[in-house]
C-alpha cells in the first residue's frame, strides 16, 4: 500500500509536460516575434538593441563604482573598479545618445571577426596533408576564404549594410529557434495528454 505523500509518477511527468509545453510555447512565440522583428525592422532593431546595450553598461559602471566605494571604506584598492565604472558609465552614455553609431561599428567588427575565422579555417582546410585532403575539403577551403575575403571588402566598403546582414541573419537564426520551440511546446502537450 503506498504512502498519502507518494508521488504518482505518471501525474508527475504529466505535470512538467504540462508546464514544458508552456513554457516553450512563450518562449517560441517571443522568439518567432523578435526573429520577424530583426528581418523586417533591422536597423530600428539595431538602434533598440544598441540602447539596451548602452543602458547596462551604465547600470553596471554605477555598480562598479559603487563597489569601489565600498573597497575604499575597506581600506583595499579601489582605484581600478572606480575607473572601470566610470569608463563603463561614459561608453553607455555615448551609445545611448548615438546608437545607430555603436550599432555600425559593432555589426562591422562582428563581420569582420567572421571574415577573418572564415580565412583562417579555408587557409587551414587547404594545407590539410595531401594524403588526407580530399575534394570536399579543397573546395570548402577554398569557398571559406572567398567568402571570407568577400565579407571583408564587403564590411569595408559599406559598413552600414553590415547592420543589415548581421540583422537578417540573427533574425533569421532567431525565427527557426522560435518555430522549433513551438513545435517542442506542441509535441511537450501531446505527451502530457497521453500520460493521463
Amino acid at each position: 500500500m503506498s504512502s498519502p505523500t507518494a508521488i504518482n509518477f505518471a501525474d508527475l511527468m504529466s505535470e512538467l509536460s504540462r508546464r514544458g509545453s508552456r513554457f516553450f510555447l512563450w518562449q517560441g512565440v517571443a522568439a518567432v516575434a523578435a526573429g520577424l522583428l530583426l528581418l523586417f525592422a533591422p536597423t530600428s532593431s539595431a538602434v533598440v538593441l544598441s540602447i539596451f546595450v548602452g543602458s547596462w553598461m551604465i547600470i553596471d559602471g554605477i555598480i562598479a563604482v559603487g563597489q569601489s566605494i565600498d573597497l575604499k571604506k575597506a581600506g583595499a584598492k579601489w582605484g581600478w573598479p572606480l575607473a572601470e565604472g566610470i569608463v563603463a558609465i561614459l561608453s553607455g552614455i555615448a551609445i545611448v545618445l548615438i546608437p545607430g553609431v555603436f550599432a555600425i561599428v559593432s555589426s562591422m567588427f562582428i563581420i569582420f571577426f567572421m571574415a577573418i575565422g572564415l580565412v583562417i579555417r579555408g587557409v587551414i582546410q587547404l594545407s590539410i596533408p595531401k594524403p588526407l585532403r580530399d575534394g570536399w575539403s579543397v573546395t570548402a577551403g577554398v569557398l571559406n576564404v572567398v567568402i571570407g575575403v568577400i565579407l571583408g571588402v564587403l564590411a569595408t566598403l559599406n559598413p552600414f549594410a553590415n547592420v543589415w546582414t548581421l540583422a537578417w541573419i540573427a533574425g533569421a537564426y532567431t525565427l527557426m529557434l522560435g518555430i522549433s520551440a513551438i513545435i517542442v511546446s506542441f509535441q511537450l502537450r501531446n505527451r502530457a495528454k497521453s500520460t493521463r
